[in-house]
C-alpha cells in the first residue's frame, strides 16, 4: 500500500535513513553518467563493433525508444512493485543490458542492449524527482533535492574522466562493463534505504492502455526510423520515409487525442495548457540539444582535428566540468535570494553561444590554454540554465499534476537526446565530406605545395631506409591523414557554429518570454 509522505516510514538502521536521499541521487547519476559517456567516447564505441555512423545513430535511437516506452510504463510498474523494488530492478537490469553492451561484436548487438538499457534506466530521473516530491516528507525534501542535483552534476562531470581511463587502459568494452557492478551495487543501496510506498491493491491500479501503448511505440518507432534515415537518404525521394512519417504521425496524433480523453491517462497532456509549462519543456529541449552537441563535438576536434590523445581530451574537459561543477554548491546556497530566475537563463544560453562561438574560433594549433576558457563556460550552462528552468515549469503544479507534468518532461529530454545525436552526427558527416572534397583538389600534381610536401616526405622515409615506392606510399598515407585530420577539424568548427546559433536564439527565445520570470 501506498505510504503518504508525511508518514514516510524509516527502513532499518539510521544509517539507512540518512544515505536514502543519496540512494536515490545516485540512481539518477548513473543515467546520466551513461549519456555522457556515450556521447563523449561515441567514435570509440563506433569503432569498436565496426559501425557506421548511421549505424551509431540506430544505437542512440534504440535508446530513446526504449526509455521513452519506459517512461510510460513507469507508473504502471510502480503501481505493482512499489518505488523501492522497482528502482532495484532497474538498476539490476541496467547491469545486465551493461554487460551484454560490453560482450557486443556487432552494431545489430549494441542496438540491442541500448535499447534494454534504455527501457530501465531512461525513466530513473523522473521516477527519482517525482519519488523526492511525493514521498519525501517537506522538512526532508530540501535536503534530499540537493544531494540529487549535485550528484546528477558530478555524473556527468566525471563520465569523461573515467572514459578516458577505461580506454587508455583497457578498451571501448570497459564503458560499458564499468557501469554494471556500480548500477548493481546501487539497487543493493535502494533496496536497504528505501520504504515500500508506491504500490497499490490491484482493484486500484491504473488501466494498463494495452492498444495505446502498442500504437505509441510503433508510431514512435517508425518515426525513428524516419530521423535516422532522413540523414543518410533523400526524405522526398524516398516513398517508405514519407509513408512512415505519415503513420507515425497520425499514431502520435491519435495517442495524444486518446490520452487527452482519458481519466486516467498513461501520461497527463493537460499539463501542456500551462503557460509557462510549455515555455520550460522548448527550453529544456534546446538545453538537451546544446549539451549533447557540446559532448559530442569536443572529442571529436580535440582528438580528430587538433591532436590530442583520448586520455588528454577526457581528464581535461572532465576536469573543467567538475571545477564548474563545484559553483553548484554556490547555487543551491544562494539561488533563493534571485527572485527574477528569468535572467539566469538568458545569461546561460549567452554563455553557451559564447562558449560554442570561442570554441569554433580555435586555430589547429591551439593548446590546452586556448580551450581552458570555452570549457569552463560550457560547464556553467547546467547551473544557468537547468536548475532556474526546473524551478518555473514546475512551480506551479502540486503533488500529482508534479508528477505527470515531470514525467512528460522527462519523455522530452529522451527525445530531445535522440535528436540531437543524430543531427549532429549527420551534420558533422556532411560538413566532414564537404571538406575532404574540398581539401582533396588541392591534392594534386599541379599544386606546387602539395607536390614540395610529398618530395620532402618521400626524401625523409627514403632516409629512414624504406624503399622508393614505399616512401613514396608512406609519404602519400602522411599527406592523406593530415588532410582528414584538417577535415575532421574544420567540420568540428562548424558545428560549434551552429551550437552557438542556436544557444543565441535560446537566448533571445528566453529573454522575449513574459509568462515566466
Amino acid at each position: 500500500m501506498t505510504s503518504p509522505a508525511l508518514a514516510w516510514p524509516p527502513r532499518g538502521s539510521n544509517a539507512a535513513v540518512a544515505l536514502l536521499p543519496w540512494a536515490i541521487g545516485l540512481v539518477t547519476a548513473i543515467d546520466y553518467f551513461d549519456n555522457a559517456l556515450f556521447a563523449f567516447f561515441a567514435s570509440y564505441i563506433a569503432g569498436g563493433v565496426n559501425a557506421s555512423p548511421d549505424e551509431l545513430v540506430w544505437a542512440s535511437s534504440a535508446y530513446a525508444l526504449g526509455a521513452v516506452l519506459g517512461i510510460l510504463q513507469q507508473h504502471a510498474w510502480i503501481e505493482r512493485l512499489g518505488y523501492r523494488r522497482y528502482l532495484a530492478v532497474c538498476m539490476f537490469a541496467f547491469a545486465v543490458g551493461g554487460v551484454g553492451a560490453a560482450l557486443c561484436d556487432s552494431s545489430t548487438q549494441l542496438t540491442l542492449a541500448r535499447a534494454v538499457q534504455g527501457y530501465f534506466v531512461g525513466p530513473m530521473l523522473g521516477a527519482c524527482r517525482i519519488l523526492i516530491q511525493i514521498g519525501i516528507p517537506p522538512a526532508r525534501r530540501a535536503k534530499a533535492l540537493k544531494a540529487f542535483m549535485v550528484l546528477i552534476v558530478f555524473g556527468g562531470a566525471l563520465a569523461p574522466i573515467a572514459g578516458a581511463f577505461l580506454v587508455t587502459e583497457f578498451d571501448w568494452r570497459w564503458l560499458f562493463a564499468s557501469t554494471a557492478p556500480v548500477a548493481a551495487l546501487i539497487g543493493l543501496l535502494v533496496l536497504w534505504t528505501l520504504p515500500d510506498i508506491g504500490d497499490v491493491e490491484p482493484h486500484e491500479r491504473t488501466e494498463p492502455h494495452y492498444i495505446a501503448y502498442v500504437v505509441f511505440a510503433l508510431a514512435q518507432a517508425a518515426l525513428q526510423v524516419v530521423l535516422t534515415r532522413s540523414h543518410f537518404e533523400l526524405f522526398t525521394g524516398s516513398p517508405a520515409l514519407i509513408g512512415l512519417t505519415i503513420a507515425g504521425v497520425a499514431g502520435l496524433a491519435w495517442f495524444g487525442w486518446q490520452q487527452w480523453q482519458h481519466p486516467a491517462p498513461l501520461v497527463r497532456l493537460h499539463a501542456l495548457r500551462n503557460a509557462s509549462f510549455r515555455i520550460g519543456l522548448a527550453l529544456y529541449v534546446v538545453y538537451y540539444y546544446l549539451s549533447t552537441g557540446f559532448s559530442y563535438l569536443l572529442p571529436r576536434m580535440m582528438e580528430g582535428g587538433l591532436g590530442f590523445t583520448v586520455g588528454n581530451t577526457g581528464y581535461f574537459t572532465g576536469a573543467a566540468s567538475l571545477a564548474t561543477g563545484l559553483l553548484v554548491f554556490v547555487y543551491l546556497k544562494y539561488s533563493a535570494r534571485l527572485a527574477r530566475k528569468k535572467w539566469l537563463i538568458v545569461t546561460g544560453f549567452g554563455i553557451a553561444a559564447l562558449a560554442a562561438w570561442w570554441l569554433s574560433k580555435v586555430t589547429p594549433q591551439a593548446g590546452r590554454e586556448a580551450l581552458l576558457v570555452p570549457l569552463l563556460l560550457r560547464g556553467l550552462l547546467m547551473l544557468f540554465v537547468v536548475l532556474p528552468v526546473a524551478n518555473l515549469t514546475f512551480k506551479p503544479f502540486a503533488a500529482e499534476e508534479f508528477a505527470h507534468g515531470y514525467r512528460l518532461k522527462n519523455l522530452v529530454r529522451q527525445l530531445a537526446i535522440s535528436f540531437a545525436t543524430s543531427t549532429v552526427i549527420a551534420l558533422q558527416q556532411h560538413r566532414l565530406a564537404l571538406h575532404e572534397v574540398r581539401l582533396s583538389e588541392s591534392a594534386n600534381p599541379a599544386n606546387a605545395s602539395f607536390m614540395q610536401a610529398l618530395d620532402s616526405l618521400t626524401r625523409g622515409f627514403a632516409a629512414a631506409g624504406h624503399a622508393a615506392g614505399e616512401a613514396h606510399a608512406m609519404a602519400l598515407g602522411t599527406l592523406y591523414r593530415t588532410l582528414e585530420q584538417q577535415a575532421t577539424f574544420m567540420a568540428s568548427l562548424d558545428g560549434f557554429t551552429a551550437m552557438a546559433v542556436i544557444a543565441l536564439a535560446a537566448g533571445i527565445f528566453a529573454a522575449w518570454q513574459r509568462t515566466i520570470d
